[in-house]
């Protein structure tokens, strides 16, 4: 296993690690079966040799004891036996830790100060969509009225961007760079895959919906992060910007991230969402007359339309009429 993660969890139990490392340390327990039990079995090994979560860790020490025990497959010392002895109750606690992994780094770590960073920040205003190609290779593309800011060192760490707005991310594999989305308090890590983020201002929820690969989603407020979440291809989580409430599902991913190519597709949405869309596409003011109207859901796929055709038929779905006044539009 690489030496990374053994430092992780050395830091971890010294209570010294920090978030982006907490991430990474907590994508790759949950990655493998195989991992959760490396993680298991090195914090035994810390156990018996008196390097606990509440004692500080002699690393050298740490290392030798767990090179023995999980890599090189040595006799037993007498430090590994004592494992053996207390082995149900060290496995559970240690599963236990696993699943409480966020919460008492929150709880009970403080992570240490880091120094300011410089930062590239781009906008894409509205009507508009802009490719941007990152320093490692990997490829967002903005939609409308979106922001990105990501470090100018960004190539030499851990590859951090913050999103205002929505986009979709091609991201370049690279096993010991994870790639972390920071949208408000929920932060979305991968380390190779292409998914989208729909995190506007005016949206109550916060959506990711993965096209191709992996990715794990935190919600953190007040401190505290919830449990992390992982998605899949065309798994969707839709998450609350209030409370952190997630839900999960099934969908055609490719359908999320149609913007790219000038096509909108609403699913069972109010009225008032779906033209705040067709707002950014087109560089529009609408207005909503009634509140009824605002609530009105409709469900549409339109395909490169000019913005006549797409009032046209949400004025006949909805029971509407419409007038357009140069880029103003009035729906009553």
């Amino acid at each position: 296993m690489d030496e990374h993660y053994y430092r992780l969890i050395a830091h971890y139990s010294k209570k010294t690690i920090g978030t982006e490392d907490l991430t990474d340390l907590l994508t790759w327990v949950e990655s493998s079966r195989k991992n959760q039990q490396i993680f298991i079995e090195t914090l035994n090994v810390f156990e018996v040799a008196d390097h606990s979560l509440n004692k500080p860790v002699n690393q050298q020490k740490s290392w030798s004891a767990i090179q023995q025990h999980i890599e090189n497959n040595t006799e037993p010392s007498p430090v590994i036996k004592k494992i053996n002895y207390r082995s149900y109750l060290s496995i559970a606690a240690a599963i236990l830790v696993i699943t409480l992994l966020p919460i008492l780094y929150f709880n009970n770590f403080r992570p240490k100060k880091t120094e300011a960073a410089a930062y590239h920040e781009i906008y894409n205003p509205r009507g508009q969509k802009r490719l941007v190609t990152l320093p490692d290779g990997s490829n967002i593309y903005l939609n409308g009225d979106s922001k990105i800011r990501y470090a100018l060192n960004f190539n030499t760490g851990k590859r951090i961007v913050y999103l205002a707005g929505e986009a979709f991310f091609d991201v370049q594999h690279r096993s010991r760079q994870p790639f972390i989305v920071h949208t408000g308090k929920v932060s979305t890590t991968v380390l190779g895959t292409s998914f989208n983020i729909n995190a506007y201002p005016s949206l109550k929820n916060i959506a990711i919906t993965v096209q191709t690969g992996k990715v794990g989603v935190v919600f953190k407020s007040e401190g505290k992060i919830a449990p992390v979440q992982f998605l899949l291809p065309n798994q969707q989580l839709s998450i609350s910007k209030n409370n952190g409430q997630a839900s999960k599902k099934q969908v055609n991913a490719v359908d999320f991230d149609s913007w790219r190519e000038y096509k909108i597709f609403f699913y069972d949405k109010p009225l008032n969402e779906i033209t705040e869309v067709i707002a950014r596409e087109y560089d529009l003011d609408i207005e909503i007359k009634t509140e009824a109207l605002r609530k009105v859901k409709l469900t549409a796929k339109f395909d490169k339309c000019p913005a006549k055709q797409i009032m046209d038929v949400i004025a006949k779905l909805s029971g509407s009429k419409y007038t357009i006044y140069g880029n103003k539009v009035i729906i009553y």
